[in-house]
């Protein structure tokens, strides 16, 4: 199972940030700290995005299901 990349919102101030997802969990650790607002949160919990690295450029796992059909 390859590393991913993923994009969690802050369920206060709907703000995304990065965090790298690996075997189902959210890697080096769960807790995300807004940079926006300050909140502490569940990183797991607020996932919106799953980013792949696929050839160096980044795509979003939404753009690769619609492309292929």
């Amino acid at each position: 199972m390859s590393v991913l990349r993923a994009r969690s919102s802050c369920p206060r101030c709907s703000s995304e940030e990065e965090v790298w997802y690996y075997k189902g969990r959210i890697e080096p650790t769960n807790s995300t700290d807004c940079r926006n607002c300050g909140f502490l949160y569940n990183s797991s919990d607020f996932i919106v995005t799953l980013l792949d690295l696929y050839q160096n450029v980044t795509i979003s796992a939404y753009s690769v299901r619609t492309t292929v059909r």
